[in-house]
């Protein structure tokens, strides 16, 4: 065979790949297009949703979206829901490991131990937050 027969068959194998490869993509993108819109109901989606609040990207939505002040605390709360699932999972396990070697009483002094301990910062900073509130002059006074 004379070498550019080979090449010339090979450059129209290529170009057949190349068409086929397109005319696939235009299917999966009209596939996904129609299976993936907003509003979809499949039952990955609405667990997501259920549980996190975490909304799934779909194809009507921009990969390169950018986080608006609107779609940050939704992520956030995402993340709160997904961080407080973990942490009741852990905790029920942590629990259990020290209600079966220990008994009840480490579990009730160490949870009460945790709640005054991440609670009482909390309400100082909410309280301190609400003193400064309450002394700031409002725009309605002067009217």
């Amino acid at each position: 065979m004379h070498p550019s027969f080979t090449d010339h068959m090979s450059t129209k194998r290529i170009e057949q790949f190349q068409r086929e490869a397109m005319n696939m993509q235009r299917v999966n993108l009209a596939k996904s297009s129609s299976a993936n819109t907003t509003g979809s109901s499949s039952l990955t989606h609405i667990l997501w949703y259920l549980f996190f609040g975490l909304h799934i990207p779909t194809s009507s939505q921009k990969q390169g979206e950018t986080y608006t002040l609107q779609i940050f605390p939704g992520r956030l709360n995402a993340t709160m829901w997904m961080i407080a699932c973990i942490a009741l999972g852990l905790g029920l396990l942590i629990g259990s490991f020290i209600n079966s070697n220990f008994g009840l009483l480490p579990i009730v002094l160490l949870s009460s131990i945790i709640l005054v301990a991440i609670s009482l910062p909390v309400v100082t900073r909410s309280a301190l937050m609400l003193s400064k509130h309450i002394h700031m002059p409002s725009h309605r006074e002067g009217a």
